[in-house]
């Protein structure tokens, strides 16, 4: 600032060149340690708070990134001059704090548009802008992402200089063609003309004014073009915004007298205050009324765990309730079974079956329905599951058992109560049940109980989902997304299962052992988990396949197969290292990467309040894999206009299409084309990688807090970046991170280096 101020003379900036030297003897002063006006020091021991105001938090900010390249440094110079100087039209005169964070916020990001900034002449203010303009006009022609990030600095320049309007936003591209046309409002390129009409309602009472409003404002394209435009927009995952720039705009002076209600705000507020009622119901506290107390626990355990032999049958139908937490009736329909090969797998009706062999119960997890068959071909590659679960007996259960059917395996056969005993036992059992209550004064019901170990699973930092497999009926399927995307371990689910009942009754804990040492290798969940080999060949594949390809000379003909083969493996391994869906366009911009803080922008689903777009971090494997691809990619692109004569692509990923030999065009990155490009080296689907990453994550001890927030799999009021969220960005980074790095090298996922 002090070199540019030396050859620039300007009254506004005067008073500035007189303080700037004190400010920056005194900042030499605070780096040296030298003493200093004791406002500078922290008046306690407490860390200070970032300041709010945009332009001291942009510094800190930028400070700690690193520093700028030297025209970058130049351009903020002018940036401060221009905050100086102010906004004669603005309020106060104050540059609009909006303008500020925009700009402070392409200076944190200012490694997406350092390069060629040799052309802007920063000697002056009014130079720096008239250069910047043309620059952006340039880049704009070109379609280069680095005009949006020089627009914001333009824009709070032309300001400053009062070149640009406040209602004015399109200026800074019409400045150099000013001897041309007057008319800014509305851009050259703009796909909509926008038209501000005044109307006096007094004027026309006997006409509708919003009929007036829409008859007196027209776009400048027909109608079916302006649908294309959406749809494009919609087809390649862009906000409208970036192919739609100017709205239609009519005003009126007064206010209308025959305005009519807006018939949807009903269902609108309908609608939200279900919305409200569901996060309050899921932010509440876990000492709700349907769970039972420790105290009601502590009771019907030890009224169920040592009964007399006339409530035997009774009692050790109310324990099977508390601990399988299936209905009395299903628990009636009990079968014994005394080899463990006599299981039989399928059972649509949720019975229980008790094993004498092994000792555990078995009864089908709830699962949502799958319509779709899987191909013989593709079972092979995916992991084997099953549709039921086996539980560990443990101690009181089994004592009971032995007392009711007895120690000799030959009696384990048939039904555990006989059918001429179930309407007795059912009886018996309510019976007990009342007594119970009434002997203890708790407010105990067979549904509350049922669902002690279900609520006992999936409170505090438990899974919903594991809580559905084990303890679950079919109305809690819909309860979280993550069932349709977890295989789980059986034998995770058994120690799950453990902790939770020994949890429910901890005085007993000390008993609550299973009778039988349980090892499991069987798998229940989702059927779209691959197989570990499965995909370790795939990577292995298609280095393979890009390394042959990339040994072919460079050329119109042999540009596609290169190119189309480096996407796929890098569309891939992003889907594999993010749980990104197979969607329209994924990753549609390059700064959805933040390469400083090493995370990424998803937001590849919409909920139904508009906000389920997430942040994940990056591993360096992924990142270092990110550098190679943004290499390639602008190599690429210098290729496609030189040999193919095409525009540069919109998006980060696209496939060159290859019709024939000689007709080469970029094509938007679809699944249908990711399909296209993989059917010679698999059959799987496109979205495998979140089967395997939430069921491996959970595996490998992964909180379930994070595994929702990695995956965009919470339910409404417990968004993991909500306002009143508790969870730490920079532990769920920690912690995520080893974790993913460690997937992706067992599978074989590494950086490959591309053209460029």
């Amino acid at each position: 600032m002090s070199s540019i101020l030396e050859k620039v003379n300007s009254d506004t900036l005067d008073d500035l060149r007189q303080l700037l030297p004190g400010i920056v003897l005194l900042c030499e002063n605070i780096i040296d340690g030298a003493e200093t006006d004791h406002h500078w020091h922290p008046t306690s021991e407490e860390r200070p708070n970032l300041t709010p105001y945009p332009v001291y938090a942009g510094l800190l900010k930028i400070g700690e990134q690193g520093a700028l390249h030297r025209e970058q440094m130049s351009i903020l110079a002018h940036v401060f001059f221009s905050i100086w100087v102010g906004v004669p039209e603005a309020p106060e005169g104050k540059v609009p704090i909006s303008n500020l964070q925009k700009v402070f916020l392409e200076f944190r990001r200012a490694h997406l548009w350092r390069e060629g900034l040799e052309s802007v002449d920063t000697s002056e203010p009014d130079k720096c802008y008239k250069s910047l303009v043309r620059l952006e006009r340039r880049l704009k022609y070109l379609r280069d992402l680095r005009a949006d990030h020089l627009s914001h600095t333009r824009r709070l320049l032309g300001l400053s200089l009062q070149e640009e309007s406040l209602l004015d936003r399109g200026a800074g591209d019409a400045t150099e063609d000013s001897d041309e046309t007057d008319e800014h409002e509305t851009s050259p390129d703009s796909d909509f003309e926008m038209e501000r009409i005044q109307l006096d309602t007094e004027e026309n009472d006997e006409i509708d004014s919003a009929a007036l409003i829409e008859a007196l404002s027209f776009p400048a394209k027909t109608s079916v073009d302006q649908d294309k435009l959406f749809q494009t927009a919609e087809r390649n995952a862009l906000p409208s915004d970036d192919l739609v720039h100017r709205p239609i705009v009519a005003t009126s002076q007064g206010s209308s007298k025959h305005r009519k209600p807006w018939g949807g705000k009903n269902g609108v507020a309908r609608d939200r205050a279900k919305s409200d009622q569901l996060r309050r119901s899921n932010q509440t506290l876990t000492n709700r009324w349907e769970r039972p107390t420790e105290y009601e626990l502590y009771v019907y355990w030890y009224a169920v765990t040592e009964p007399v032999n006339a409530d035997l049958s009774a009692a050790l139908a109310l324990l099977l309730v508390l601990l399988t937490s299936r209905e009395l009736d299903l628990i009636l329909e009990t079968q014994l079974k005394s080899r463990l090969g006599d299981l039989p797998e399928r059972r649509e009706n949720g019975r229980i079956y008790i094993c004498y062999e092994s000792a555990v119960w078995q009864s089908a997890a709830p699962q949502p329905v799958r319509k779709t068959q899987l191909e013989a071909e593709l079972r092979h590659q995916l992991v084997q599951t099953v549709p039921s679960v086996r539980m560990p007996i443990v101690g009181p259960l089994w004592g009971l058992l032995e007392r009711h059917v007895g120690s000799d395996p030959r009696d384990w056969r048939g039904a555990l109560f006989k059918n001429h005993e179930k309407e007795s036992v059912a009886e018996r059992a309510a019976d007990l049940f009342d007594r119970i209550k009434k002997k203890s004064d708790v407010r105990l019901t067979l549904r509350r109980v049922q669902r002690a170990l279900f609520h006992r699973l999936s409170d505090g930092g438990g899974d919903m989902v594991t809580s559905i497999l084990i303890a679950g009926d079919h109305d809690d399927i819909s309860r979280h997304a993550g069932i349709h995307y977890y295989c789980a371990y059986e034998s995770d689910l058994q120690e799950r299962y453990l902790q939770a009942i020994s949890q429910l009754v901890p005085e007993s804990r000390n008993t609550l052992h299973p009778v039988a040492l349980v090892q499991s290798d069987r798998r229940i969940g989702s059927p779209y988990c691959p197989k570990p080999p499965v995909l370790r060949q795939l990577a292995t594949d298609l280095k393979t396949h890009f390394q042959e390809t990339l040994r072919q000379p460079i050329g119109k003909s042999t540009l596609p197969d290169i190119h189309n083969a480096y996407t796929l493996y890098t569309v891939l391994l992003l889907f594999l290292c993010t749980g990104y869906r197979s969607v329209q366009a994924p990753l549609s911009r390059l700064t959805d990467v933040d390469l400083n803080r090493r995370y990424a922008v998803i937001a590849d689903k919409e909920s139904d309040h508009w906000s389920h777009s997430r942040i994940v971090p990056l591993t360096e494997n992924f990142l270092s894999h990110w550098d190679y691809y943004l290499s390639h990619r602008r190599h690429v692109m210098r290729l496609v206009e030189t040999y193919l004569g095409e525009p540069v692509p919109d998006h980060s990923f696209f496939f060159l299409s290859t019709p024939n030999r000689r007709m080469a065009k970029p094509i938007a990155v679809t699944p249908d084309q990711i399909d296209e490009h993989l059917s010679s080296f698999s059959s799987l689907p496109l979205n495998i990688g979140r089967h395997l990453l939430r069921s491996e994550l959970i595996h490998r001890r992964v909180p379930v807090a994070l595994v929702d927030a990695f995956m965009g799999h919470w339910v409404a009021g417990r968004e993991p970046m909500g306002r009143f969220s508790t969870l730490s960005p920079i532990e769920y980074k920690r912690v995520l991170v080893p974790v993913l790095e460690e997937i992706q090298t067992e599978l074989g996922w590494t950086p490959l280096r591309g053209m460029g």
